[in-house]
């Protein structure tokens, strides 16, 4: 375990300082005129010497201002990422929780249907969720739930915005859709892959029900290749996010990174760069990263509790 942390703790390392690397990318601009000053186009030319520049700029003003300096007086930029960054964790958290617990359970659910005729919503509706793209399923839900209130079949939900318990509730609903479903399949397809084992063959012989086979040997031997796919759950929860939050107005940690590093909308010419929030941006990776390796040592130490033997390699 400790050489796995080891690992681990030395990929974040190296993740933390690529995205640090492409933040303190320098954005410096070269407009191309023509005579008479008429414009003619503008190109980019890369800076080493720049970017090192922008390193040191940055754990100097860290050094400096003893963190992240402020967004105003007296409000400091830690806390206010802190602050947005506990938000989506509101809403993320959960999602994860759900994503696994209710995508094995989904799992199980379409392994025991498999062969009846409601196996329609099984097997083939947990193949056709994954097969829809998040975003329309986010939009159908908030007409869903607009409509059901039209018709006085919901009471009022808000949809949009972030100060009400409604919006948090349906930010977990939007980010655990793909996860159920996700963990869902593995389940199932790890479920029918030890149906064939031995020792399944010989926990029937000895006359134990089918339902006490699944829950106590099969599901044992899936939960280390469910658990192996937390990290991949876990990185799509966390890109996820900022559709939910953007379209919802859920002003959490992903809604303003984005802020942080987009783009201007307006570009004047002989404007010298692109200006963003390199401080609030390196605050939100170091968080994002932070979430991404504990998600991978959390997997881990569940997969060696459940299953000892994969701490020697084999099992």
């Amino acid at each position: 375990m400790l050489k796995f942390l080891i690992s681990q703790v030395t990929m974040w390392v190296l993740v933390m300082a690529l995205f640090m690397a492409l933040l303190f990318l320098p954005r410096d601009i070269i407009y191309l005129e023509a005579g008479a000053g008429n414009y003619l186009g503008a190109k980019y030319e890369y800076s080493l010497e720049k970017h090192a520049g922008q390193f040191k700029e940055f754990f100097t003003y860290i050094k400096e201002n003893k963190g992240l300096g402020d967004v105003m007086e007296g409000y400091s930029r830690v806390e206010s990422i802190k602050r947005t960054f506990i938000k989506s964790m509101k809403i993320a958290i959960p999602a994860l929780f759900i994503g696994l617990f209710g995508g094995v359970a989904k799992g199980v659910f379409d392994y025991r249907i498999r062969y009846k005729k409601t196996s329609i919503f099984g097997e083939t509706l947990t193949r056709f969720f994954l097969s829809i793209p998040d975003l329309f399923l986010i939009i159908m839900i908030q007409i869903g739930v607009m409509t059901a209130y039209s018709w006085g079949l919901l009471p009022y939900m808000k949809v949009y915005g972030s100060d009400a318990m409604s919006t948090t509730i349906l930010g977990i609903i939007y980010l655990s859709i793909y996860p159920v479903f996700y963990i869902a399949n593995i389940t199932f397809l790890s479920i029918r892959d030890e149906q064939a084992m031995d020792y399944i063959k010989t926990a029937f012989s000895k006359g134990t029900s089918s339902l006490r086979v699944l829950y106590t040997h099969v599901l044992k031997n899936c939960y280390p290749k469910i658990l192996s796919h937390t990290n991949t759950i876990t990185l799509y929860t966390l890109s996820n996010l900022f559709i939910v939050e953007y379209l919802t107005n859920y002003r959490g940690a992903a809604y303003f990174f984005f802020q942080s590093v987009a783009s201007p909308f307006i570009v004047a010419v002989g404007q010298e760069h692109y200006p963003i929030n390199i401080y609030s941006a390196a605050g939100y990776i170091f968080l994002f990263t932070s979430v991404i390796f504990l998600s991978k040592v959390v997997s881990q130490i569940g997969k060696n509790l459940l299953y000892p033997l994969e701490r020697n390699g084999s099992g």
